[in-house]
């Protein structure tokens, strides 16, 4: 099916009627061409949209949703929508703290503090070995990352 064809039955099926006179109830004049011009566009924006899965995108009151079945079939829901809304934002009291329970990096980070153990009790008997000293500065950078 081409643009032009889903449009028209998208168009066809949608009760102008009903939706204009929710709008006039909202005092919200609009044209049943200007609603038309609305939905056009937004049809043409789901259908040039190269996701594929599911998209949405919405246009004043109206939404329109393109899903993919099974790579064989595609649908497009047009409805008209009206929101009603209630938000709220504040502040915490005390921000939540994020725990790092992984299992992997636990693990991980007693291995390096092992690690850093044996290079530092080999730095001391050996003095003056560089390479030690490196190792210690890199482990303690990666327990760092790691907390």
């Amino acid at each position: 099916m081409n643009l032009e064809q889903i449009q028209e039955k998208l168009i066809n099926n949608l009760d102008f009627k009903k939706v204009t006179d929710i709008l006039d109830k909202l005092d919200e004049n609009y044209l049943k061409e200007d609603l038309i011009n609305n939905i056009k566009g937004l049809i043409k924006m789901a259908y040039l949209s190269r996701e594929m899965e599911d998209i949405t995108f919405t246009s004043g009151h109206f939404i329109i949703n393109r899903s993919y079945y099974e790579g064989e079939e595609v649908q497009y829901d047009l409805s008209f929508l009206l929101e009603v809304n209630s938000s709220l934002n504040y502040d915490l009291e005390k921000p939540f703290e994020i725990k790092n329970n992984n299992e992997k990096e636990q693990l991980l980070k007693k291995k390096l503090e092992e690690l850093l153990l044996i290079n530092i009790n080999a730095d001391k008997e050996q003095n003056d070995n560089y390479i030690y000293e490196a190792n210690i500065q890199r482990i303690e950078r990666m327990i760092e990352i790691l907390d």
